[in-house]
């Protein structure tokens, strides 16, 4: 009289659904949620970028003279925006932990002198490349990525 067939399953089937059914319905439930928010929350915006500004890559051969104390090179520009630069093609000395760095870019006869903040820094096989918020602009600098812009997208079309 000791056996009872369903006290038996009941202790059967509480680990099994504990350790088996209960997390694997959780993993199931959660992935759905995530794909729901993915598809109605972020619609169109998928793999776009959130900037507050536009940036894009300058007309080709866009060279610009780095100087940070006494080290001076020259890198490519890889892309501009109205708040931040991208260079490329620097020197393996170029040190990484610098904190602010003089450029000048030379474009359409002017010479413009920014003062920009490296923020990222990444090796390739090219040399360094490093992307950098412009803290200080010359008047000139809106009026230069407008004349850039233009340019890049009529080689580009």
């Amino acid at each position: 009289m000791l056996y009872h067939p369903d006290f038996i399953f009941y202790l059967w089937i509480t680990p099994v659904f504990c350790l088996l059914f209960l997390p694997l319905s959780l993993n199931i439930a959660g992935l759905l949620l995530r794909l729901t928010r993915s598809y109605f929350f972020t619609g169109d915006n998928i793999d776009k970028e959130q900037r507050k500004h536009p940036r894009f890559i300058p007309y080709e051969g866009t060279f610009a003279e780095i100087s940070a104390g006494e080290l001076t090179c020259s890198g490519l520009v890889c892309d501009i925006s109205r708040l931040g630069i991208s260079f490329k093609h620097l020197p393996d000395k170029f040190y990484d932990k610098m904190g602010k760095l003089k450029v000048v870019i030379r474009g359409y006869g002017v010479d413009h002198n920014l003062l920009i903040k490296p923020k990222w820094v990444s090796v390739t096989e090219s040399g360094k490349q490093i992307g950098a918020e412009i803290d200080d602009a010359p008047p000139g600098w809106s009026q230069f990525l407008h004349q850039s812009n233009r340019k890049s997208q009529s080689e580009a079309a």
